[in-house]
C-alpha cells in the first residue's frame, strides 16, 4: 500500500493543521477503499484469464483454429477493463518503480498486448509471470533500465524470438519503412518524478532517486531504429475512404498490430523522437476485423472496427500506417 506520505503529496494535503488532519483521515479511507475495490477486481480478473490458460490445456494445439482461440478468449475476459497508463513497475522489491509487477484491473496499450501474448506462450498459468518478464524486459531481467520502454526500438526488437514481422506479406509493394534516432539518455533526462513510485517520507530522497535513475541512463548512446508498416493509403482505396478488403484479409485475427508515427516529434517534450504511438490487437469476428485494444481515449478495453479506427486520421496527422507482427507457434 502507499505510504501516507506518499497519499498525502498525492492530495496535496499538509498533515501539520487539525483540519488537515481530518482531512486526512477521509483520504486514507478512500485510498483504503479503492485500493481493497482495485485488488478485488484484479484477483476476479486474474481467475478467469488464468482459467482460459488452464482450459486450453485440454485442447489439441494441431487444430487449425487453436491459435486464433485462443487469442480471442484471452483478449475478451478483459474487455472493458480500465485504461491507466503507467501503472505496472519493478513490484515491491524494485528500486526506482515500486508498482506492481503484474495487474488485471487496469492497464495500458502495452501492457494489455503484454498480458495477451504471455498468455498465448503458457502452457498452465504456472508460466504466465514468467513469459510476462520476458515480454516486457531485456532478456527477462526486471528493472527499469532493462524494460523494453520503446517499441522500435527495444520491445518489437528484443521479442524477436517470439514474434515474427508479416508487415510486408500483408503490404506487398506498397510497404513502407519508418525511421527514427531514439536518444534514451535524453529521454531519461526528461523524466519526472512521477515516474518514480518510492515511499520516502521526504521528497528531497525521492529526487536523488530520480537523478540516479536519470544517471543509469546516461549510459545509452542514440540509436537508429527502424520499422516497416502499411500505409494508411493502402488501407483505402480512393480519397473516399472505400475500404480494401482485400488488404483486411491477409491481416490474420490475433496479429499485433503497432500504430506507426515515423520519426514522431517528440524531442521537445520528452528528449526524442518515436516511430510507434499505439499498440493492439487484430481480432476477426464474424468475417469482421476489430482492433482490440486499450483505448486513452475510451478509457478502457474495447473492439473498434479495424477500418473505420484508422479512417479517422487524416492525411496531415503524423500516423501514417501500422506494422503487423505474428505470435510464432511453440
Amino acid at each position: 500500500m502507499k505510504s501516507i506520505e506518499r497519499v498525502l503529496r498525492k492530495y496535496h494535503v499538509n498533515a501539520n493543521s487539525s483540519l488537515n488532519k481530518m482531512l486526512l483521515v477521509v483520504v486514507l479511507i478512500f485510498s483504503v477503499t479503492s485500493v481493497m475495490a482495485s485488488n478485488e477486481l484484479s484477483e476476479k480478473n486474474k481467475a478467469d484469464f488464468f482459467n482460459v490458460i488452464d482450459d486450453f490445456q485440454t485442447q489439441s494445439k494441431s487444430s487449425s483454429t487453436y491459435q486464433t482461440d485462443k487469442m480471442n478468449a484471452l483478449s475478451h475476459v478483459l474487455l472493458d477493463v480500465v485504461y491507466v497508463g503507467g501503472s505496472v513497475g519493478e513490484g515491491e522489491g524494485g528500486r526506482y518503480d515500486k508498482d506492481p509487477l503484474v495487474r488485471f484491473d487496469e492497464f495500458d496499450c502495452t501492457t494489455y498486448v503484454e498480458t495477451i501474448l504471455a498468455g498465448m506462450m503458457s502452457a498452465t498459468s504456472d508460466e504466465f509471470e514468467s513469459r510476462l518478464m520476458r515480454l516486457r524486459y531485456k532478456d527477462g531481467h526486471v528493472s527499469f533500465v532493462s524494460r523494453n520502454h520503446f517499441p522500435s526500438l527495444d520491445w518489437l526488437p528484443n521479442n524477436q524470438d517470439k514474434l515474427v514481422d508479416i508487415t510486408a506479406i500483408v503490404a506487398g509493394d506498397a510497404v513502407l519503412e519508418a525511421k527514427a534516432i531514439i536518444d534514451k539518455a535524453a529521454w531519461y533526462q526528461h523524466l519526472k518524478d512521477n515516474v518514480i513510485h518510492c515511499d520516502s517520507a521526504t521528497s528531497e530522497d525521492c529526487q536523488s532517486l530520480l537523478a540516479q535513475l536519470q544517471a543509469e541512463g546516461q549510459v545509452f548512446q542514440p540509436e537508429s531504429a527502424s520499422l516497416p508498416y502499411v500505409p494508411l493509403t493502402h488501407l483505402y482505396h480512393d480519397e473516399n475512404r472505400k475500404v480494401n478488403h482485400a488488404l483486411l484479409e491477409r491481416i490474420p485475427s490475433g496479429s499485433v498490430i503497432n500504430m506507426v508515427r515515423p520519426d514522431w516529434a517528440l524531442k521537445k517534450w520528452i528528449g526524442t523522437n518515436m516511430n510507434v504511438s499505439h499498440q493492439g490487437i487484430a481480432i476477426r469476428k464474424n468475417d469482421t476485423l476489430y482492433l482490440r485494444h486499450a483505448s486513452v481515449v475510451h478509457k478502457k478495453v474495447l473492439d473498434e472496427n479495424f477500418a473505420d479506427y484508422f479512417a479517422r486520421f487524416s492525411s496531415a496527422s503524423s500516423l501514417k500506417g501500422f506494422n503487423v507482427q505474428m505470435l510464432k507457434p511453440e
